[in-house]
């Protein structure tokens, strides 16, 4: 069945102009208008009416949304979800959260019109809960960047920042053997993230590195196969940058390898889990600072049901090198 992506690539346009046009919202030029009409007709596009009437509801109610399965879960996430329902208390609203694994269970909760407007968090490069919202021409601010619509709210980590602050530490303690294991890259963050330490690869003139890479599952037997391959092909790695949690596995898995950590191999995670000063040794990380991150979406999410044709809002927040016992200077005598 057509989904509003699959309208808005046949007209060539925004998933959010289509949601506009359908909901007879804003203005827009002739043609535009018939190339999304002659789609809906082409593709046999029926929009979701019963849904659409609960959506119409006003309850004064936000939800946020987390893909999370027990696999990928975080004590991170907890932080998040205390300082969401925390800031959007303060903007005056109700707070729901599901957590689900699947689009079928977030299709249910939506249905149910149990709140005005939504917050989406671990948020992938194509986002199937992105369209159904835009569909029903529900509210929704994303925490994280996915590949399309762009012109639509969205508060976010500086990814970029976060792989710079990464390997401008490791270089200044030396490091010029880095591997890199980066989280399943279908998450938006994950690639954005990626391509930044691969374009900064270039900037350094350290290009041979970008074969020193690896994806885990999210698993940890994913980040344990990762590690392995990397170590099988490039054995005089000396600084591994991922994070935190496959970090921890990481760690580990050295140790277990009889290798000392930073002695022999730094490491360095990304997200300041709870669990990365508890780490042994504590691991080097990047702060997100989840509170900032939480006030500019709800604030987002909050001028968005009070004034449904501003413009969209994109916020990056900066991100803070938090260094620990897992980095140390490059072995003596060690080169690229």
């Amino acid at each position: 069945m057509p989904n509003i992506y699959d309208i808005a690539r046949e007209a060539g346009v925004s998933i959010t102009t289509v949601s506009n046009i359908l909901n007879n919202k804003g203005r827009f030029k002739p043609e535009t208008v018939a190339r999304v009409l002659e789609a809906v007709e082409r593709l046999k596009y029926r929009p979701n009416f019963a849904a659409k009437s609960l959506a119409a509801r006003r309850t004064n109610t936000v939800a946020l949304s987390a893909l999370l399965t027990p696999e990928s879960f975080d004590p991170l996430n907890l932080q998040y979800f205390g300082a969401i329902a925390h800031a959007v208390s303060r903007s005056g609203f109700n707070f729901l959260l599901h957590i689900s694994h699947d689009q079928a269970s977030f299709e249910g909760f939506v249905a149910a019109g149990l709140c005005d407007g939504w917050l989406l968090m671990m948020v992938r490069r194509r986002d199937e809960r992105i369209s159904l919202l835009q569909e029903l021409g529900i509210p929704v601010v994303t925490i994280g960047r996915p590949d399309e619509p762009e012109d639509m709210d969205m508060v976010d980590t500086d990814f970029e920042q976060t792989a710079r602050l990464a390997l401008e530490h490791l270089l200044a303690l030396g490091h010029r053997r880095i591997a890199y294991i980066a989280e399943p890259l279908d998450f938006a963050y994950s690639a954005i993230r990626l391509n930044a330490y691969l374009k900064l690869l270039r900037e350094y003139g350290l290009e041979e590195n970008a074969e020193r890479v690896a994806e885990t599952d999210g698993t940890e037997a994913g980040t344990v196969r990762a590690l392995e391959t990397l170590w099988t092909r490039f054995p005089r790695i000396t600084a591994i940058i991922t994070h935190d949690i496959p970090a921890l596995t990481v760690l580990r898995v050295l140790k277990e390898w009889g290798l000392r950590i930073p002695q022999d191999v730094s490491v360095i995670g990304c997200s300041d889990s709870p669990l990365a000063a508890l780490a042994d040794p504590p691991l080097t990380t990047i702060n997100l600072y989840v509170e900032r991150i939480a006030e500019a979406a709800a604030e987002a999410l909050a001028r968005r049901l009070q004034e449904p044709e501003a413009p969209p809002v994109r916020v990056l927040i900066p991100a803070r090198l938090v260094a620990r016992g897992s980095t140390g200077p490059a072995p003596h005598g060690s080169d690229r």
